[in-house]
């Protein structure tokens, strides 16, 4: 016995087997993107500059903290803020980047204009082994080179000695010195021209350029010959210049940070 098919039944069936495929081929990506979003650490309560999801701090380096960075922002209007995480998978932000984590994590957040411009952000990643230093946009790329000593100098080392409480309380200390304009803790004197991670090469340079300067200032007073003296002169101030252009191009290149940022700031990884 023969059976016949509606045709109208069989298209049917057709377009819903098509409709069950192409569901599943929206869901797979909605359901790893769209419906696991990226979460980030809630805002800091209104007169509190820390989140410490991480529990990261011991409760008098969060004391000091948040000390530091009450007097800092009600002096000089600067606001910090310290943000601690287990890690970004925690997150699911394993794809994320620690730049564009911080910077959406600051965006996502109903930030007045203070914070917005003049916030000073440190988030640490503390599984990863990643640390970020967020600035706003009042402070432009101008100070990503200290923001990047700040990470050197002060957070990175004593993140590698295990402890990650002092080198937070470090990095908020080296906010606080550079929102008043003053040097960094532990920081020599001249350190912009002489910073601690100079090449080799800078202090004999220097010292030779002096000597050469000298020796053409004295030859200009015995014998009245001008061109020795004005090449030691564009020794030294070809010199300056190139510490003064480092600098201005974002500090010292001591190969602690990650060269890549979203925003401005410094990225360090321990």
């Amino acid at each position: 016995m023969t059976s016949h098919h509606n045709p109208k039944d069989f298209r049917w069936r057709v377009l819903l087997r098509l409709t069950f495929i192409a569901t599943l081929l929206l869901v797979g990506p909605l359901a790893g993107y769209g419906w696991s979003q990226v979460v980030f650490p809630a805002q800091p309560a209104s007169g509190s500059f820390v989140v410490d999801e991480a529990k990261l701090l011991t409760p008098v380096h969060r004391q000091e903290i948040e000390s530091v960075a009450s007097a800092l922002n009600r002096e000089h209007g600067y606001p910090v803020t310290v943000v601690t995480i287990r890690s970004l998978s925690a997150q699911r932000a394993a794809a994320y980047s620690i730049e564009r984590y911080a910077s959406e994590m600051l965006r996502a957040w109903s930030l007045d204009a203070d914070r917005r411009s003049y916030g000073l952000t440190l988030l640490v990643s503390a599984d990863d082994r990643l640390a970020r230093i967020e600035l706003g946009s009042a402070w432009t790329g101008a100070h990503d080179g200290r923001a990047r000593q700040i990470m050197d100098r002060l957070i990175l080392p004593a993140f590698r000695r295990g402890d990650l409480s002092q080198g937070i309380v470090a990095g908020v200390q080296g906010f606080d010195a550079m929102g008043r304009g003053l040097e960094l803790p532990g920081e020599p004197h001249l350190g912009w021209l002489m910073p601690a991670t100079q090449p080799w090469w800078l202090i004999p340079a220097i010292a030779g350029g002096i000597l050469v300067l000298i020796g053409a200032v004295i030859s200009l007073g015995l014998s009245g010959r001008k061109g020795l003296a004005w090449a030691a002169a564009g020794f030294i101030g070809a010199i300056v210049l190139s510490r003064a252009l480092a600098w201005a191009r974002g500090g010292d290149d001591s190969g602690d940070s990650d060269g890549s940022t979203e925003g401005s700031g410094a990225t360090g990884k321990w």
